[in-house]
C-alpha cells in the first residue's frame, strides 16, 4: 500500500509540473502573440503619420506652384479644407483629426533677391490609439539671387547673367535647365544657360545670350521642376 502511495503522489506531482510547463508555454505563446499585434499595429501607425507628412508637403507645394502662376490667394486654404476631408476617407476608423495653423504664403518678387514661400503647421491627432498634439510643419522655399549681370560690348552684342538659385534650408538648387529660365521684356538670341562653380557664391547659372543693345536692367523668371515661380530684377 506504501509503494502504491508513493507512486501515486508521484504521478501527481508530474501531472502538476505538466500543467504549470503548458502553462507557462502558453502564457509565452500568448505575451508573443500580442506583442507582435502591438509592434505591428504601430508600425501601421507610423506608416499613416510619415504618409501624413508626406501628402501634406506635397499639398502645401503643390499650393504655392499655383500661387505663383495664378495669383489665387486662396489655394492654400481651398486644398486644405479639401485634404481634412479626404484623410477621414482613406483612413475610415482610424480617428485621424488634421489641424492647420500659422499658413504663409507670399512671393517677394521684382529685387535681384527674390523669393516665393509657403509655410503651414500641422496637428495631428489619432483617436484609435490616444495619439494627440503630433506637431509639425511644412514649408517650400524657392529663391533666385541676380549675383552680377553685364553686357560685353557693342561687337559681340553678347548679355552675361549670373544668379544663384536655392531651396528649403537654403539648400542649392543644382538641377535646373535653360528652359527653366527665360527674360522678360527683351528680344535675344542664342540663349543658354551653363552652369559654374563660383569662389564668391558657389554653384551658379550664368545666362548667355545676345541682344541687340545694352539693356537699363535684367528681369529674369524662373520655373522650377515643382512648377514653382520666382522673378528676380537687377
Amino acid at each position: 500500500m506504501r509503494v502504491m502511495k508513493h507512486r501515486k503522489g508521484q504521478f501527481v506531482i508530474i501531472a502538476v509540473l505538466m500543467i504549470s510547463i503548458m502553462m507557462v508555454s502558453l502564457g509565452a505563446v500568448l505575451y508573443t502573440a500580442v506583442t507582435y499585434y502591438k509592434r505591428e499595429r504601430w508600425e501601421e501607425y507610423l506608416g499613416i503619420i510619415d504618409h501624413v507628412k508626406i501628402s501634406c508637403g506635397r499639398l502645401v507645394e503643390i499650393s504655392l506652384a499655383n500661387y505663383t502662376l495664378t495669383n489665387n490667394t486662396n489655394i492654400l486654404m481651398d486644398n486644405l479644407i479639401r485634404w481634412q476631408s479626404d484623410l477621414k476617407k482613406v483612413y475610415p476608423g482610424f480617428g485621424i483629426i488634421l489641424n492647420y495653423s500659422n499658413l504663409g504664403l507670399a512671393c517677394q518678387w521684382y529685387t535681384n533677391v527674390s523669393f516665393s514661400v509657403a509655410n503651414v503647421t500641422f496637428t495631428m491627432n489619432i483617436t484609435s490609439v490616444g495619439l494627440t498634439g503630433y506637431n509639425f510643419t511644412a514649408s517650400v522655399f524657392l529663391r533666385m539671387k541676380i549675383l552680377e549681370w553685364m553686357w560685353v560690348d557693342s561687337k559681340s552684342k553678347e548679355l552675361v547673367v549670373r544668379l544663384a538659385v536655392d531651396k528649403e534650408e537654403l539648400v542649392p538648387v543644382t538641377t535646373l535647365k535653360e528652359d527653366n529660365f527665360s527674360l522678360i521684356g527683351l528680344n535675344y538670341t542664342n540663349f543658354s544657360v551653363p552652369r559654374s562653380y563660383n569662389e564668391t557664391y558657389g554653384f551658379i547659372y550664368e545666362i548667355h545670350c545676345n541682344t541687340q543693345a545694352p539693356p537699363l536692367n535684367v528681369e529674369v523668371a524662373l520655373i522650377d521642376s515643382r512648377n514653382i515661380k520666382v522673378i528676380a530684377r537687377s
